[in-house]
């Protein structure tokens, strides 16, 4: 299955990995609450680690993973010359998270080292972070633990938890024939299939985050000769557009209230214009 040719976002893209970047995007969506950000789509994140000009968002989400990673709470920012140091603890403990992973020493020699590297680099560094965070924050481990009983929970009294009132699976939403479907998102849903080559590599493709895309995915889905295909599809149906559509209309009425406040506003302005009380003028120049 291809990528939908309406999304905006194609994270196949040659410069970074788009598996690790996949990966990245997840883990802030999913652990917002742990991991301050202000990231919801993946235009934004790609945005961030491809900037040349600006690189202030880069560091800021840099410095907020590693203090994740070291454990540290959400809202203590750790100073900039702090930057070597602790990246040399973690690359002492887990060094073998970084095989196959393109990171110079220079990205761990300091801040301003680490956001003149290319985004392939950033990417690779910042996937680093997060599978050490992913291990090691107890915040997360909290939420993930939490999730989990309630997993066991609705199992257990043969319900569904409910998609909205959930953590985004740390599990692939659905696996198929070596492919894996991912779903992404807290206030938004991106749908991935992860597709795995011969040898072990990932290879991710955003395939729907609006509604008629995901309903378009479901078409196709349905169309398919496998069983399998044919109930994940049922399953986008009931599990996430719905929640798309509630969002959709929630955010026109927010729209909507605003324009209604912002056109009170204007003729209450222009009430008061037109009956301001004029004063006479008085345009005589002698003394």
């Amino acid at each position: 299955m291809s990528p939908s040719a309406n999304s905006a976002t194609e994270l196949a893209n040659v410069s970074y990995s788009p598996a690790n970047f996949a990966s990245i995007f997840a883990v802030l969506t999913t652990f917002a609450s742990v991991i301050p950000s202000s990231i919801s789509e993946p235009e934004e994140l790609n945005g961030i680690v491809t900037s040349t000009e600006s690189t202030d968002q880069l560091k800021d989400l840099s410095l907020n993973l590693l203090a994740s990673a070291l454990n540290r709470k959400p809202k203590s920012r750790l100073p900039e010359d702090q930057w070597s140091r602790h990246c040399a603890v973690l690359a002492a403990a887990y060094v073998y998270l970084l095989k196959g992973l393109e990171v110079p020493e220079e990205a761990a020699d300091s801040l301003e080292g680490f956001v003149q590297q290319t985004p392939a680099v950033r990417v690779d560094f910042l996937y680093w972070l997060c599978e050490i965070a992913l291990m090691d924050n107890s915040s997360i481990k909290h939420l993930v633990d939490t999730e989990a009983e309630k997993g066991r929970r609705a199992t257990a009294s043969n319900e569904t938890a409910s998609t909205d009132a959930c953590l985004c699976r740390l599990q692939p939403f659905a696996e198929i024939s070596k492919q894996r479907y991912w779903l992404f998102g807290s206030k938004t849903r991106q749908f991935y299939l992860e597709s795995v080559s011969q040898k072990g590599k990932g290879r991710f493709e955003l395939l729907a985050q609006t509604v008629d895309e995901f309903n378009s995915v479901a078409a196709e889905l349905r169309s398919q000769r496998y069983h399998a295909l044919k109930e994940l599809a049922d399953r986008l149906a009931s599990e996430v557009v719905p929640y798309l559509e509630a969002q959709v209309k929630k955010r026109v009425r927010v729209e909507k209230a605003l324009q209604r406040h912002a056109i009170a506003n204007a003729h209450v302005h222009i009430y008061e214009t037109r009956t301001r009380k004029r004063q006479r003028v008085n345009y005589c120049t002698d003394p």
